[in-house]
């Protein structure tokens, strides 16, 4: 249940192939050569606005959304009309974040990460997946190593939490090994920019990067993670300088104060994951949001945190600030609106999974599972696309 987000997917993308294979009733056509979506292009579509979106964020007074199959799509009227953007690959794209009016990156599946140095009207590939997959190997090649030396090397009374520390690295290896036989699988979830330079990337099955240049290159900081069993890790975000957030599967909460130098755990907050971070405009709190329509509330940058009725059991999956408002959108439609320490409902359009919300110039904007839509608007996917 924790990992909703993945096997959601998983299980969308599983109907799909029961339905192109026409339940076994069509003759299988010839095998047709493996399709690199790394190395596709997002088709382009007059209904791109209409996909599945699971970012949307505000560039400067640009609207930027992206979603499925690698479609980004941008808007400078408040959503009433929709640009699709240049875009190398077609991938699930999953997050997206603008440090600046011009500079974005986003990230998605097959480890990919997108850089764009015009506000989102085109987009060059800076990281994937097997690059990812070789540093991640490397590490835990070195795991695997540092165990068996930490065994030979402990006296008796410890041999026996040596050999289970020993037999940990094992298994990570042997789990790493596995997924990078099947190539650039793992997701990333979230991506955060200090600046035009300091970014964060964090994805499926504890996959962690950061970048001190802008994205020219990314290292890897799984390494420095107390997340021994790779848990998924859904959002990273920073609410005061050297200060970073990562929220995670079975309401994990990793905390640094050095700028990512040492990291401390925070395990089992929620029942379930945790799938976003934001902080108050004024800086007095940070919530954590997810499963089960739960919200968690830090007062003190993420040392302590206390659970806020959110009144909802639907997952949450998004949050949108807007001057002193703070939003927060999920499945079957939610939408929520803080007041004090409560939460208002607001309409919910028409039922479907929201993933994201920003204010565009005269109103809300929503993203989800039917596309992009003004929330005054009937459906989503009713934005028009020029």
């Amino acid at each position: 249940m924790t990992r909703l987000p993945l096997a959601t997917l998983a299980a969308a993308a599983a109907v799909l192939v029961a339905a192109a294979a026409g339940a076994g009733l069509a003759p299988r056509p010839a095998a047709a050569p493996p399709i690199d979506l790394l190395e596709t292009a997002a088709p382009q579509s007059p209904r791109a606005a209409g996909q599945l979106m699971n970012s949307l964020v505000t560039a400067g007074d640009r609207l930027v959304a992206a979603g499925a199959r690698g479609t980004i799509v941008y808007s400078d009227d408040g959503g009433r009309s929709w640009t699709q953007a240049a875009v190398p690959v077609a991938v699930m794209l999953t997050a997206l974040h603008f440090p600046t009016p011009q500079l974005g990156w986003a990230v998605g599946h097959d480890g990919v990460i997108l850089h764009s140095r015009d506000g989102g009207a085109s987009w060059a590939r800076q990281f994937d997946g097997n690059q990812a997959n070789a540093q991640m190997l490397a590490w835990a090649q070195k795991r695997v190593e540092a165990a068996r030396a930490a065994l030979e090397a402990a006296p008796a009374p410890q041999r026996e939490a040596a050999e289970d520390a020993l037999a940990a690295a094992e298994d990570g290896l042997a789990g790493i090994e596995q997924t990078a036989g099947f190539g650039p699988s793992r997701p990333f979830m979230s991506v955060w920019f200090r600046d035009a330079r300091e970014g964060y990337a964090v994805g499926a099955f504890g996959m962690a990067f950061a970048t001190t240049d802008g994205g020219a290159h990314w290292a890897l900081f799984a390494d420095r993670l107390p997340n021994p069993e790779d848990l998924h890790l859904y959002a990273v975000a920073s609410p005061a300088p050297k200060v970073l957030l990562i929220a995670g599967e079975r309401g994990l909460v990793l905390r640094s104060t050095d700028a990512g130098g040492h990291w401390q755990a925070q395990a089992d907050l929620a029942d379930g994951g945790l799938y976003g971070l934001v902080t108050l405009p004024d800086a007095s709190a940070t919530l954590a949001y997810g499963f089960d329509g739960a919200v968690l509330r830090s007062t003190d940058l993420g040392a302590s945190w206390q659970a806020l009725d959110s009144g909802t059991r639907s997952a949450l999956y998004g949050a949108a600030l807007a001057g002193s408002e703070l939003q927060l959108v999920g499945n079957n439609g939610a939408r929520l609106r803080l007041a004090g320490e409560r939460f208002e409902t607001l309409p919910a359009g028409d039922g479907r999974p929201l993933t994201a919300a920003a204010r565009g110039k005269d109103g809300w904007v929503l993203a989800g599972w039917g596309g992009l839509a003004r929330a005054e608007a009937a459906n989503p996917g009713d934005g028009r696309h020029e």
